[in-house]
This record gives structure tokens, C-alpha cells and sequence, in this order.
């Protein structure tokens, strides 16, 4: 390349991105801290430990649900009840659940739901649960059931609870990185974005696979009546929370792996289904959402675009500049995340460095992949999940269009 370095008045609008990066790498020193003080009391004794009844909605024989079972009949915890619930005894799971359920009669139960008929299946299923769940059962945790948990999950999950300031407390998925290929690497990393959203200072969300609640707290905030008609129970949860202005604690101990690839068609189904829900239930992050990635997304093209012509003429410009800084601390970042993650599950989770690597290198494709994924979803209302396909007519309302049958595989991402 010949001469100085070139500008242009375009490059201007990298500043709120570069200045976003920062902050996000600012996030994820903070997350990485909050990580290591919980990692450290882990082998610490738990003052509050009262009888918990775990609700685990399952659908489908798969091998989250195999590796589950035997952890979930030996918890590290005094006094607890598993209740495994199905929408039929057609379902492939029900053979095997009815096999622990009749190996461990005082500790596993199951339940069979019925089919939904205006709501999601799986809040349908959280619904039984919950009216199935011992009377004197002190606190409400919910689990998915494709998911893997160490000994001591429901302990730490249910400790901050302690508090009575605490309104529910919550885990994360963490997709693995272990044998993952292209499209799962970027799941991973898109679902990453919402696990560095949850704050040490207090989260305004709480995700519903790895989440538990006092039972007081569950009837104050009207859980049942809120549920009913909605495909999504965090998201309300955490509405209700916010409501009653409860505090909502994320538990990084409580991170939880699973290990199921996708193809890139799942990718794209996968992502655009979680944000399709977020525009229904959390219009407010949507909207959020659509004008910062639309933003981010605009700018870079426009100064890539600037980048390639630049380098054409054999020039070094501002655009290279920019945007190698915006790759390298979106790098950072996911670093940091892995780091994190190695600390509360395992380095094996985290990959080889092959995979370290690209997933380090996917900030900026799925800044865009979030962009294209909010666009779509305001041209959509349907959903399939788990073989079943809604309509989100609003946050209230949910239809239900088809099913798969249950001899089927009906397991998707």
C-alpha cells in the first residue's frame, strides 16, 4: 500500500460501535469476576436448603434426557421431589421415565399433562407440575430436561433464595463447543450474547430451563394465571418479576451444558424462533435490537465496502483500522466468555483451540445474523417447537396449528 492513511467522514459512525465493544468488554471482565467469587464458595456449606419440588417438562427420548436421570435421582441436596411431566403416554420418553420413576418411588414422579389447547405444550406441562407438586414443597425449581447438570445444581440454584429480597434465581445454557461443527459454533456464540446480558449487579431476565422461585413468590406473582394462553415462561416470569419489582439472580453455577449440533437450516430456524418470541413477549429488547443490529449491521457493510475499495487502490484507510479494532475487542470479549465458562463447567465445553478460535471470530457475523433475524420476525408469526407448530397471536394468546406425531422425531433445537 502506498501513501498515508486515508479517512472518511463515514467512518465517523464506527464510534458507537467501537464505544459498545469497549463497554461489552468491560461486561465481560465484570462476568468473569462474578464467575470466580461464586466458583470459590461452591465447596461452601448452603444455610438454606428447604424441600424443593424440581419440575422438568420432557418431550421426546433424547440424550440430554438419558445423561439427566441418573443425576437427577442422586442430587447433593437433603430433601427434594422430581416431577417429570409428558403431554401423553405416546410420548418416547414416557417408557423411560416410567422405568427411574418405578426405581426411585420416593424421590421421582410422573405426570401426564394432557395435549395444550391454547398454550405452549411445555408451559402446559409447567402448569401440571406445579399443581402436582407436594404441599409442602417451600420452592418451585424448574429444569429442561435435554440438558446436562452437575450434583450440586438444585443446591446452588436454590441458596441465594435464602434471601427473601431474592425473587427467583436462574442459570443459562451453554451450547458445548466439544466436537462442535461451523453451525453450532455459531449458536453457541449467538447465544452467548444473552448470557453476557445477565447482570452481577441484578438481571432483568430469568431463563426457564434452570430456574427456581419460592412457592409464595410463585402464587404472589400470579404465575399460573400469568402462563396460561403464553408459548414463553421466562419471559413472563421475568415481566412479573420486573412487576413486583423482585430481584432476579443469575447463578453461574448453575450454567448448564447441552451438547445437540443443528444444521444450518436449524441455525437459522433456531434464531429466528428466539427472536420472534422476544419481539412478542419483550417488544421493548425487540425493538432495541432491530435498531442496533439494523445499525451496526448498515455501518459495517458501508465502511467494509469503503475498506475494499480503499484497499483496490493499494491505500491503508481509517475503515481497515475500525474494523480490525471491532473484530479484535468483539475477540476479546468472547474470550472472556469462554474463560468464564471454563470456570463454571469445564474446559471441555469450551472445545479444542481450533474451535476457540473461530468462536472468536464470529462477533461481527452474528451481530448480522441477529440483524437479519429481527427483520424476518416482523414478517412472522408462526412458530414450530418441538414438533408443534403456534401461532403468537400476542402475548396472551397463543394458537396451536399442528402437531408432529409422537412416533415422529420431533426434536429440534
Amino acid at each position: 500500500m502506498t501513501g498515508g492513511l486515508v479517512t472518511h467522514g463515514f467512518d465517523l459512525l464506527l464510534l458507537p460501535l467501537l464505544g459498545r465493544a469497549l463497554l461489552r468488554l468491560w461486561e465481560g471482565f465484570q462476568l468473569l469476576a462474578y464467575v470466580c467469587r461464586f466458583v470459590a464458595a461452591r465447596a461452601h456449606p448452603k444455610a438454606y436448603t428447604p424441600f424443593v419440588t424440581v419440575i422438568a417438562p420432557c418431550k421426546g427420548d433424547d440424550d440430554g434426557l438419558r445423561r439427566s436421570l441418573p443425576r437427577l435421582a442422586a442430587l447433593d441436596f437433603p430433601d427434594y421431589e422430581v416431577v417429570f411431566v409428558v403431554e401423553s403416554e405416546t410420548d418416547p420418553a414416557y417408557q423411560q421415565l416410567s422405568r427411574w420413576v418405578q426405581q426411585h418411588p420416593g424421590r421421582l414422579r410422573l405426570v401426564v399433562a394432557g395435549l395444550a389447547t391454547d398454550s405452549g405444550q411445555k408451559v402446559h406441562n409447567l402448569l401440571a407440575g406445579v399443581a402436582a407438586a407436594r404441599p409442602d414443597s417451600e420452592v418451585l425449581a424448574f429444569l429442561d430436561s435435554d440438558i446436562e447438570i452437575p450434583s450440586d445444581w438444585l443446591r446452588e440454584l436454590v441458596a441465594p433464595l435464602g434471601d427473601e429480597q431474592v425473587g427467583a434465581t436462574s442459570g443459562m445454557r451453554w451450547y458445548s463447543l466439544d466436537n462442535a461443527d461451523l453451525p453450532s459454533l455459531w449458536r453457541a456464540h449467538w447465544n452467548t450474547v444473552i448470557l453476557t446480558n445477565l447482570q452481577p449487579g441484578g438481571s432483568s431476565f430469568v431463563w426457564g430451563g434452570s430456574m427456581a422461585l419460592r412457592r409464595a413468590t410463585f402464587a404472589q406473582l400470579r404465575l399460573a394465571e400469568r402462563w396460561r394462553g403464553t408459548l414463553s415462561d421466562d419471559y413472563v416470569a421475568s415481566a412479573a418479576l420486573r412487576a413486583h419489582r423482585r430481584r432476579m439472580v443469575f447463578v453461574p453455577t448453575c450454567l448448564v451444558a447441552s451438547s445437540d449440533g443443528l444444521g444450518w437450516r436449524d441455525l437459522w430456524e433456531f434464531t429466528t424462533r428466539q427472536i420472534l418470541i422476544t419481539r412478542i413477549y419483550h417488544p421493548t429488547m425487540w425493538r432495541i435490537a432491530l435498531l442496533w443490529y439494523g445499525f451496526f449491521t448498515l455501518v459495517v457493510l458501508g465502511i467494509g465496502l469503503e475498506g475494499l475499495r480503499d484497499a483496490w487502490a493499494g491505500v491503508l484507510s481509517t475503515a481497515h483500522l475500525g474494523l480490525a479494532g471491532l473484530g479484535l475487542l468483539g475477540g476479546l470479549d468472547d474470550a472472556l466468555s469462554l474463560l468464564a465458562v471454563r470456570q463454571a463447567l469445564s474446559a471441555q465445553h469450551i472445545g479444542d483451540w481450533r474451535r476457540r478460535i473461530i468462536f472468536c471470530c464470529l462477533h461481527i457475523p452474528t451481530a448480522m445474523l441477529y440483524a437479519a433475524n429481527t427483520v424476518v420476525s416482523l414478517f412472522r408469526r408462526v412458530v414450530i417447537w418441538r414438533g408443534i407448530a403456534y401461532r403468537l397471536v400476542s402475548a396472551q394468546q397463543t394458537e396451536i396449528l399442528w402437531r408432529t406425531p409422537p412416533s415422529v422425531p420431533t426434536d429440534c433445537p
